[in-house]
């Protein structure tokens, strides 16, 4: 069963440092008075002044969330040298790295566990539930997206439709090589729809590793992959050495970006340091009463091909129409009478 902690924007954030676009979000949460232990909460009297006890729990309108699956890439070349020597996260070597042969096996792995999920009674399946998969453009990323959340391998000679990537030849120390993936097709989608977002790239510094190749590229390793939103060219490595108060208005810009789509269940295959600086910055933690069985998962490092279930809480109200919601008050008659 996925479990769903609460995203939300961190009062440490400073508002001069925010695009525009990024200072739309609240950089405070409203004070609280101190929570009351679940004991006293359990044992506190109906008759007492609603101000003795605050529960540990809040409601927030649906359409102002956004269920994301948070996935890190498979294990890279860049991954296996950094461990050895950290300096070797410099070299050219590993420019843009690929996923090594345990890095796909990886993917394997987490593609099972999602096939597997289901809900509580056995009758949905999870994936079925999902509406996209944005992936950052470099290629770890995106060979762990198709990887794990792409089709069956084929032959590219097959009959199969749309591919979502093409095979690759193996390059010793480069890459493994790879077959073909075949597009995912879900009960409700088909296929499933994969885009290209540049916002949630890993930190912008000095690493080869993290600086992306040609769109022209990808698009031909990658044809099942939306990339009509990126450049052609990677203009953002070797312009900076990102702080992280900057990768983290980068991340408030990212969840701006999925707050505005219409999707409501997306997976994300990104980065460990970006990962890890949109959860420490915007994680829930004890402002909301969080234990350490929540915030354990908004602040350990994540592993190779982990997947965190989130639930993205836009505060602010910048969330989409909800079918679901009924005004209510009127009858059927008055309500066409309205219209």
């Amino acid at each position: 069963m996925y479990y769903k902690v609460v995203v939300v924007p961190s009062p440490k954030a400073r508002p001069h440092e925010l695009s525009d676009e990024a200072a739309a979000f609240p950089t405070k949460l409203p004070q609280r008075e101190p929570r009351a232990s679940p004991e006293r909460a359990m044992t506190a009297s109906a008759s007492a002044p609603a101000t003795v006890v605050e529960p540990a729990f809040f409601l927030s309108p649906l359409r102002h969330t956004k269920t994301v699956y948070l996935i890190r890439h498979g294990e890279g070349y860049h991954n296996v040298a950094g461990e050895i020597d950290h300096d070797l996260y410099r070299s050219e070597l590993y420019a843009d790295a690929h996923l090594t042969r345990k890095g796909w096996e990886q993917c394997a792995a987490l593609k099972s566990h999602i096939d597997a999920a289901t809900t509580h009674d056995g009758k949905d399946s999870l994936v079925d539930r999902l509406e996209l998969v944005v992936v950052s453009p470099l290629m770890r990323a995106l060979e762990t997206a198709v990887g794990c959340l792409g089709g069956d391998t084929v032959v590219e000679t097959e009959s199969v439709g749309s591919l979502l990537a093409t095979a690759t030849d193996p390059a010793e120390e480069i890459r493994p090589g790879n077959p073909a993936i075949a597009a995912r097709r879900t009960r409700l989608r088909d296929p499933l729809p994969f885009v290209a977002c540049e916002l949630c790239r890993e930190h912008i510094g000095l690493n080869p590793c993290d600086r992306r190749g040609a769109i022209s590229g990808y698009a031909v390793r990658f044809p099942g992959v939306d990339f009509s939103g990126i450049p052609e060219t990677d203009e953002l490595w070797g312009t900076m050495n990102e702080s992280n108060a900057a990768m983290c208005e980068r991340a408030a810009r990212f969840m701006r970006w999925l707050m505005l789509r219409p999707e409501r269940e997306i997976a994300v295959v990104t980065h460990s340091a970006f990962m890890s600086a949109m959860l420490r910055e915007f994680g829930a933690d004890e402002r909301l009463g969080c234990t350490p069985a929540v915030t354990e998962e908004t602040r350990r490092w994540p592993n190779n091909c982990e997947l965190r279930p989130m639930m993205l809480v836009d505060p602010g109200g910048g969330g989409g129409h909800d079918p679901m919601f009924f005004l209510g008050g009127d009858t059927a008659a008055e309500r066409g009478a309205k219209t």
